[in-house]
């Protein structure tokens, strides 16, 4: 199995619950935080600027990649965390309507995680036409929606696609716009969180324990322009796991876990 494929059967294997699973019970006391920090190793200005090739008007000559937000301390925003294969514990709150917002040709937020069963909103901001295909990462990329928003202001409400079934979804505009992506994380338990703007994350009300707890980022690196499909293409995503340890105690008991994220031929 190729690099790629491992990558992608272990994040769908978190969601679904299905490695090394921890059965929890639900009368679970003194329960613990892990919290930590993704920061970046490695020269950040050999991530450059995507170019711009139609609708300048609007979404300008050129923006810098999205797919390396860094903050104070090269923290390390949008990267997801998450306990591998853990089952009960907290119950995973309902969560209101998420937004996808097209706005100044990015997809805003441009990494989220939600609980199962959320419901997804998909909103135009910009003067053009934009559209947003959803594909099951690591299901050959079986597209799950595909919704073409011509007018600013448009909402449409994915009624009929609620996310019901767990792994991870990316999103891309097909109109002319192949540098616009996002990632939908779709979990069946609450342990998972997604980087701040500083790269720090916090996991809380996790049951003592022994886990596999595990960073996921998008990939950096632009490897190919494909023009004739519409299309970027990006190195494969960067994984990294730990165990981590929360052990039973008074209530307030944390655990740090950090991670560093060094790029590819660093």
């Amino acid at each position: 199995m190729s690099r790629r494929g491992l990558v992608l059967v272990t994040i769908l294997g978190l969601a679904c619950g299905g490695r090394n699973e921890v059965a929890i019970e639900e009368r679970t006391v003194a329960a613990g935080t892990i919290r930590g920090v993704v920061r970046f190793v490695g020269d950040a200005t050999q991530v450059g600027r995507l170019d711009v090739t139609q609708d300048t008007e609007v979404c300008g000559p050129s923006l810098r990649s999205p797919r390396l937000a860094l903050g104070k301390g090269n923290g390390v925003g949008n990267a997801i965390v998450y306990l591998d294969g853990i089952a009960g514990g907290t119950e995973h709150a309902a969560e209101p309507t998420i937004t996808i917002d097209q706005r100044q040709c990015e997809d805003v937020p441009h990494v989220v995680a939600v609980p199962v069963g959320t419901q997804l909103e998909i909103v135009n901001s910009d003067p053009i036409l934009h559209n947003v295909h959803a594909r099951e990462v690591g299901a050959g990329l079986r597209t799950v929606f595909n919704i073409a928003q011509p007018i600013r202001g448009q909402r449409t409400a994915v009624e009929q696609t609620r996310l019901t079934k767990p792994g991870l979804l990316v999103l891309s505009c097909e109109v002319g716009h192949p540098w616009m992506s996002a990632y939908i994380f779709v979990s069946a338990h609450p342990y998972v969180a997604v980087t701040g703007e500083n790269g720090e994350f916090v996991i809380p009300n996790v049951p003592p324990g022994s886990y596999t707890i595990t960073m996921w980022h998008e990939g950096v690196t632009l490897t190919r322009v494909v023009r004739s499909l519409q299309r970027y293409d990006f190195e494969d995503p960067y994984e990294v796991t730990k165990q981590v340890e929360v052990a039973a105690g008074a209530a307030g008991n944390e655990v740090t876990v950090d991670f560093e994220l060094p790029l590819r031929g660093d």
